[in-house]
């Protein structure tokens, strides 16, 4: 009977034993800081018992009913259950209870090996909209001095409410490595414009995105959102300060010109406060909810590519589709490489608080971006003919259209190059358009043309270099000039419009070489000019060939450059193929405007010229 009664003493005790560990008392209760911007209430904080009575540390201790507010943003939590945590209870006590200590470093003395967030409400007031967000099963794991190793949240709800309609938003699964929780609140709480870009997360992702906007009356679904490597820095104002400053501003009906100077630094200097490694969206569908919208469109993948080295930024948009009642949009890709908005940030920091309305030429070439290169690829519209003719549908497709701009002089572009390649349409029956009754009256049912356009500055030897000025049309032909422009100084490029003007006149030809080259659109002609004549196609032919030396003789006199042109173009009539003209001026200087200007015909101006004609 006594080991019995042992036995059930030592099981009642080890019961007990376990039940007071279980138990959490609580170590803090009722907690209030206030330090103006930030304001903390805790409830109480909750450990164990064997933890309150036998450990220094609280390894495991959970908060209840906390509220935080900074800012515009307020936190709202039921519980919060840490767990591995390396922090005595007196520091503990001082995380909580600081009422001086940036919130940064308060972070970055958090330790742990998790925390779990059952639900996290959270309020951001700006302005007269208010966006509440809702987080449920938030877990922070391997947090290292306020670094989180992962976070993962396994659903998210936002609303927004205070402008024309209420806006609804929701997040699938969402997870985040290496998330710097004290680089983050750096952001909001400080004010400095020369901090350099800080890493606040890696990789991260959020799955199958909702938002409903009932106000607009359209609906847009994400199948996925994710990249790496986000970066920022603060701006002028902190973030809290700037965006609210934005916010402000823009729904005013009238600002004034300080105002307008200040929103636009802003704005400038939140847009060049963070940047990416890389982000891409994927599964991207649109589409009208009201009974009388109509419009529908889908995104395969929008990506960003951060900057590298010698490699430059990148941006693109993939798989394009875009309808309505009557047209429809489709885009195989939309890219945009090496853009840059530094200058205008430069330009902005260095008018200060200049007014808007202040701003000379000069300045406002200094604002202007980079563009880089822009490329678009597979476009194809269909769309109405006309108002009056809605069943009636013109389709237009273009294979590439690419635009290059980059390499400024105070501000301007010294480095151009436009290409359109492959623009067809078909013609339609019943076209007013004089082009396209005269393109039907040779036999053309649809086009089909490219054109090219490129030129470049060259600062060591003064030249403009026109790489090519060329138009194709399919089943035509194509014309291709080349050429260089010597004298080109870099006043060309002054802001000074005197100046640029004096530069523009001091430049000189230095040589121009022209291709035109007949693929049918010359058989045409002549079959339907023989047609109208009352004659053949070779008899015309050979009229035309017979005529062209003594027409360009009589316009541009009988001296050895226009007998040269006139052999060449003869040549080319007889026999359609490639017609090749070269120029170059006498004086090895070049030929200058003020040598055309001087000059009093055409005939003065081709003496002045060595030419060369080939056709072949």
């Amino acid at each position: 009977m006594k080991l019995l009664h042992r036995s059930s003493v030592c099981a009642l005790a080890l019961v007990a034993g376990t039940a007071a560990m279980q138990f959490e008392p609580a170590i803090l209760r009722d907690l209030v800081v206030d330090t103006g911007a930030q304001q903390i209430s805790v409830g109480a904080v909750r450990t164990s018992l064997w933890s309150s009575a036998f450990a220094q540390a609280a390894d495991t201790f959970s908060v209840e009913n906390v509220r935080f507010t900074w800012g515009p943003f307020s936190y709202e939590a039921k519980r919060i259950d840490f767990t591995g945590v390396s922090l005595a209870r007196s520091e503990i006590e001082s995380l909580l209870s600081s009422s001086s200590e940036p919130f940064a470093e308060r972070l970055a003395r958090i330790n742990a090996r998790q925390v779990s967030v059952p639900e996290l409400k959270v309020v951001h007031k700006l302005g007269n909209e208010t966006q509440t967000i809702f987080y449920r099963n938030g877990t922070l794991s391997d947090i290292v001095l306020g670094k989180v190793g992962s976070l993962a949240i396994e659903t998210t709800a936002i609303e927004e409410t205070g402008g024309k309609g209420p806006t609804l938003m929701s997040y699938g699964r969402t997870s985040i490595r290496d998330l710097d929780l004290p680089a983050f609140a750096r952001l909001y709480e400080t004010k400095d414009t020369s901090a350099p870009l800080s890493k606040l997360h890696g990789e991260f992702s959020i799955e199958k995105i909702d938002v409903t906007d009932s106000a607009e009356g359209f609906n847009a679904q994400i199948a996925r959102i994710g990249g790496r490597d986000i970066m920022a820095r603060p701006t002028k104002d902190s973030w809290n300060g700037t965006i609210a400053l934005i916010k402000e501003l823009s729904e005013k009906e009238q600002t004034s010109p300080e105002e307008d100077t200040r929103l636009l630094l802003s704005a400038a200097d939140i847009l060049g406060a963070f940047d990416a490694g890389f982000v891409e969206a994927t599964g991207i569908t649109l589409k009208g909810n009201g009974q009388d919208n109509k419009e529908s469109g889908s995104i395969a993948r929008i990506a960003y590519t951060g900057a590298t080295g010698s490699e430059a930024a990148e941006a693109r948009v993939e798989g394009i589709e875009f309808a309505d009642a009557d047209s429809r949009l489709k885009i195989g890709a939309i890219s945009l490489k090496g853009f840059s908005v530094t200058p205008t940030l430069n330009g902005l920091k260095a008018l200060g608080d200049k007014p808007l309305k202040d701003l000379d030429s000069a300045d406002v070439r200094s604002l202007i971006p980079t563009l880089g290169t822009l490329r678009i690829t597979d476009m194809d519209i269909e769309a109405p003919a006309s108002d009056d003719k809605p069943d009636e549908l013109m389709r237009v497709a273009i294979g590439l259209m690419e635009l290059t701009a980059d390499k400024p002089v105070n501000g301007i572009p010294t480095n151009i190059r436009f290409e359109q390649r492959n623009l067809s349409t078909t013609l339609p029956d019943n076209s007013t358009d004089e082009l396209a009754q005269q393109l039907q009256a040779l036999g053309y049912k649809s086009i089909d043309g490219s054109f090219v356009a490129a030129a470049t500055w060259n600062e060591a030897t003064n030249e403009i270099a026109i790489k090519e000025f060329s138009m194709d049309g399919k089943d035509m032909g194509s014309v291709r000039l080349t050429g260089i422009i010597g004298n080109v100084s870099p006043d060309l490029f002054s802001a000074d419009e005197a100046t640029a003007s004096a530069a523009m006149i001091g430049a000189k030809a230095k040589a121009a070489n022209i291709v035109v080259e007949n693929k049918g659109l010359v058989e045409r002609y002549l079959e339907s000019a023989a047609k109208d004549a009352g004659t053949t196609p070779d008899s015309l032919q050979k009229l035309y060939a017979g005529a062209t030396p003594l027409v360009l003789s009589g316009m541009i006199g009988n001296s050895e450059q226009s007998r040269t042109l006139g052999k060449a173009i003869s040549r080319f009539i007889e026999n359609p193929g490639k017609l090749t003209i070269n120029a170059q001026p006498k004086n090895p200087s070049g030929f200058g405007v003020m040598d055309a200007m001087l000059a009093s015909d055409p005939k003065a101006m081709l003496e002045k010229l060595n030419i060369t004609a080939t056709a072949e």
